[in-house]
């Protein structure tokens, strides 16, 4: 039955048609994969961009206590800081 299938058009448009499907099926997979990553990279770099704004905004502020008046940060307060550089 198989070899008939085969034999007639009709079962070449059908084995043509689900190879076709499985092909589409692949690239679709491929497509919805590098779109997913693609979100990923971009929502880890708008979280690294919004970590260096921070870290911008912490610098202009301890540069402008700067000077004879301003105390030396403590050890505790350092440390506190440190979180605040991105893990690459």
């Amino acid at each position: 039955m198989l070899t008939f299938l085969l034999d007639s058009s009709g079962g070449l448009s059908l084995a043509l048609s689900l190879l076709s499907a499985l092909l589409l099926l692949v690239v679709w997979f491929m497509v919805n994969r590098a779109s997913v990553r693609a979100n990923e990279q971009i929502r880890l770099l708008t979280e690294i961009a919004e970590q260096q704004r921070r870290q911008t905004e912490l610098l202009t502020q301890l540069a402008g206590r700067g000077g004879a008046e301003a105390p030396p940060l403590q050890e505790e307060a350092i440390l506190h800081f440190k979180g605040f550089v991105p893990e690459r």
